[in-house]
């Protein structure tokens, strides 16, 4: 009412200021009190106002109490130290006690660190009377260290509600003190994405192993913690009777709210590590190679090629032998011995016809031999030297 009383007010050709105000305070079906409306509005902003402030400050404390409650949680702490494993290569075992809680032991059992990735198994042994399915058991896990560095925190997909977990990667960064931004709170973390399984279960104990890839790369950290939390796992039921199998129960059960930190110092030759840079003799068409990087456990290259998603979609209807086999025509690597290396893994990046492969070489063969990328674009196959 106020705005279209001074629009009217405004748009009158003549600004008589004693018309205008009589105006303003006269209407046609009586006579408004303009104090009373000013004061009526007023009101309305200051309830608005306080509303909007008291929802902001209950939030807040609601979120202190939820993080009170998670600093206060019960966890174990432990520590161990990785020691020479001249069998298994470059991967470290870690000489390290079971940590027991909640009828559960836990330890890391071993730890693989690169410019790219990260790779931890973690030993679980539970008591008689946990009831845990080993097929579908999972848990959630971060990893960070002394330098505020977040390598990576993955928290376990539950199937159910999960309200208590929600926050779990904010409550982590304010605990160990993390700069991190509200509007997008996974830009900190390096990793660009994980993943876990089990290794082994056999009567009541778990082996299971999780990892991290990163493109920006991992800090040459000399101690980490990693922490290990939310152990549960998920019943299902698959319905076959249709035409399409289906699950027609999913249900998750929580094993233990138990949380293990653990703080591991690194050996120097994964802090001190040195990746080999590496590029093409000459560039192949349609396609941009960003990096070639070799690490002691593989061969990387990153790129784009053009209109990969037409390449791609070309696969949808083979089968999995088939579309493996155009994968290793796309690209692959050769050395002057005739050996030939297909990508171990292979998958696309955010950027527009971005891809990643990754390749069984290491720093020794890289050395030691006269390396070929070979790709196969558009009917076309190119051969290029890998150098340094």
């Amino acid at each position: 009412m106020i705005n279209k009383i001074m629009k009217e007010y405004v748009e009158q050709e003549i600004h008589n200021k004693d018309i205008n105000f009589k105006n303003v305070l006269l209407r046609r079906k009586g006579v408004i009190n303009m104090r009373k409306v000013l004061n009526v509005a007023v009101i309305l902003l200051v309830v608005i106002f306080v509303g909007t402030v008291s929802s902001q400050i209950y939030a807040k404390i609601q979120w202190n109490i939820e993080f009170k409650e998670y600093q206060n949680r019960d966890y174990k702490y432990g520590s161990g130290i990785l020691k020479e494993a001249v069998e298994s290569g470059y991967n470290e075992e870690v000489e390290m006690e079971y940590v027991e809680q909640d009828g559960i032991k836990c330890k890391v059992d071993s730890l693989l660190i690169t410019d790219d990735y990260f790779g931890a198994n973690i030993n679980f042994v539970f008591d008689e009377d946990k009831k845990i399915n080993s097929t579908t058991f999972d848990f959630g896990y971060a990893v960070y260290d002394d330098e505020k560095n977040v390598y990576g925190i993955s928290t376990r997909m539950h199937l159910g509600k999960n309200e208590k977990k929600d926050n779990y990667t904010i409550y982590l960064y304010e605990d160990i003190g993390v700069k991190y931004n509200k509007k997008d709170i996974y830009a900190v973390q390096c990793k660009d994405s994980s993943s876990s399984g089990n290794i082994s279960a056999v009567n009541g104990n778990i082996i299971s192993s999780f990892n991290f890839r990163s493109s920006k790369g991992f800090p040459k950290s000399k101690k980490i913690y990693i922490r290990i939390f939310d152990l549960g796992y998920s019943m299902t039921n698959l319905d076959v009777t249709g035409d399409k199998p289906k699950y027609d129960v999913l249900e998750d059960f929580s094993v233990s709210d138990a949380e293990w930190i653990f703080e591991i110092d690194v050996p120097e030759k994964f802090y001190n590590r040195e990746s080999i840079q590496m590029k093409l003799s000459e560039e192949i068409p349609d396609v941009v190679i960003n990096k070639i990087n070799v690490t002691e456990t593989g061969l990387v290259v990153e790129g784009t090629i053009k209109n990969l998603e037409d390449i791609i979609l070309t696969g949808r209807d083979m089968k999995s032998e088939e579309w493996r086999k155009r994968q290793n025509e796309l690209i692959n690597i050769t050395d002057n011995d005739g050996n030939v290396y297909n990508t171990t893994d292979m998958g696309t990046t955010t950027e527009k016809d971005g891809f990643k492969c990754k390749f069984e070489i290491s720093k020794d063969i890289v050395n030691s031999k006269q390396l070929f990328l070979n790709m196969r674009i558009n009917e076309n196959s190119y051969t290029r030297e890998l150098g340094i």
